[in-house]
């Protein structure tokens, strides 16, 4: 596992293959304007974290990961539980980002659908974050692409980070599920090379969505009790000055 990257938004620089994950990401790097960038190793994405060895576990505590937020469905959770549950170093929370419910068809429009119908889990998931050791902290849900890609976008584009660098870092899932697996010791689906359609234009259609029918992530949070001082705090937490930036 790199365990000190460059600034460089390459999948190699932010996969951590870690055994037990196959999407396990690092969000920084990225630019999120006014001379900033997010800061690495604060905020992660993964697929479910019910498989981790010991070794895997401790290389999250290594890393200084003080929180990890589920957002599977409660059934899912229950039947394939975190290693962290129950933690006595990790807090952990099982906040679902939706119902176990029909949801629209395509893959845009159930994203859109979340942004529509969930800001107040949404805003949950942010507040938890500007908690006392909220970070760093890992989120996802089954696959690390869905749900999870919805709010990550969500936190990303909150802190300034552009369209297209989200829609970006939510297509990388594709790379990392493309591989053999590199020995994960999944036992299930997740094990071998799996085929996902998870398209950049996916995202820029629920962000642009997002937009034009919220007024954008701040406004959408701050709907929902997150308010302007809660975002100056998260854009705080998650980003930093970039030196490449300064340097020039």
């Amino acid at each position: 596992m790199t365990t000190n990257p460059g600034s460089s938004p390459a999948l190699a620089e932010r996969h951590l293959r870690l055994a037990g994950t196959r999407n396990l990401r690092d969000v920084g790097g990225y630019p999120a304007g006014d001379g900033r960038r997010t800061r690495w190793r604060t905020l992660l994405r993964t697929d479910a974290l019910d498989q981790l060895p010991a070794a895997s576990q401790e290389a999250l505590h290594d890393l200084g990961v003080r929180q990890v937020i589920d957002v599977r469905w409660g059934h899912e959770v229950e039947a394939r539980p975190s290693v962290f549950r129950g933690s006595d170093r990790v807090l952990y929370r099982n906040l679902p980002l939706m119902p176990d419910e029909a949801v629209p068809e395509g893959i845009a429009a159930t994203y859109r659908h979340m942004y529509d119908t969930r800001s107040a889990s949404l805003a949950a998931i942010a507040r938890a974050l500007v908690e006392p050791d909220g970070l760093p902290a890992v989120i996802g849900c089954a696959a690390g692409v869905d749900r999870t890609g919805v709010t990550v976008g969500l936190l990303l584009s909150a802190v300034g980070v552009p369209a297209d660098i989200v829609a970006g870092d939510y297509a990388l899932s594709v790379e990392t599920f493309a591989g053999d697996g590199f020995d994960s010791g999944l036992d299930d689906w997740r094990g071998g090379p799996v085929t996902l359609d998870c398209r950049p234009e996916y995202m820029l259609e629920a962000l642009d969505h997002l937009d034009r029918v919220h007024g954008g992530a701040p406004a959408l949070l701050e709907r929902a009790g997150f308010g302007a001082k809660d975002l100056e705090r998260l854009r705080e937490l998650l980003t930093e000055p970039d030196p490449e930036r300064a340097a020039t």
